[in-house]
This record gives C-alpha cells, structure tokens and sequence, in this order.
C-alpha cells in the first residue's frame, strides 16, 4: 500500500500574526494577552485558533 504524501508530512506550526514566525506555544499572560513562543510577541486572545 502506497501512502499519499500528504499522510507522512508533518502539520506545519501557526505563524505569529505580528511577525510570521512559526508558534511553538502560546502562553496567556492575562484575560486579553498572549505571548506566542519562541519569539515573545504579544498577541491577542484567540488570533491562532483554528476556524
């Protein structure tokens, strides 16, 4: 059985909406902030949630 390619690629991270840089986690910091890691921008509540 042959796999399709798009079964063994890896899911891509979010980018960080104020700098494009991929989002490896998301830290809230208060009820209308978040700091997206590892570039320690600032990002409002709910931008990378998925639709």
């Amino acid at each position: 059985m042959v796999e399709s390619p798009d079964a063994t690629e890896e899911p891509s991270l979010p980018t960080c909406p104020r700098c494009d840089a991929p989002v490896s986690q998301v830290t809230m910091r208060g009820p209308t902030e978040q700091i997206a890691t590892p570039c320690g921008c600032s990002i409002a509540p709910g931008t990378l949630e998925h639709e």
